[in-house]
């Protein structure tokens, strides 16, 4: 009885003092909340008007082109590895899809000739 007394009246202490028991971190996450999606509001505003007057320069048009064409040349035979590995992790994906979807059909056709046997 003594340990939910002295519990109890240390939760009335610091009501007292002015700290919110369980409030703080709920306005904390909200806050945080708030103060991100303004944040990102701000950049997606500015980041606009920033790709619209670049897009207009034919000079950042050149160049731009010109910087991807350099990185494609320069990292093609990883840009060709990245592509291979893609392609055979697809197609494994694909077959494990479709050994899965021949598994559940074959269940649910013995479940069905037991459902009718039983009728």
């Amino acid at each position: 009885m003594k340990n939910e007394t002295d519990e109890i009246n240390t939760a009335k202490s610091e009501q007292a003092r002015g700290e919110p028991m369980n409030q703080t971190p709920k306005f904390d996450m909200i806050a945080k909340g708030v103060a991100s999606g303004v944040a990102v509001s701000t950049i997606i505003q500015v980041g606009r008007g920033a790709i619209r007057t670049l897009t207009k320069n034919p000079l950042f048009m050149f160049s731009l082109g010109l910087a991807t064409g350099y990185f494609t040349h320069k990292y093609r035979k990883e840009i060709i590895r990245a592509t291979h590995k893609t392609v055979e992790q697809s197609k494994d994906f694909i077959v494990r899809q479709k050994e899965c979807l021949i598994g559940t059909l074959t269940e649910s056709r013995e479940g069905a000739e037991e459902e009718d046997a039983s009728k």
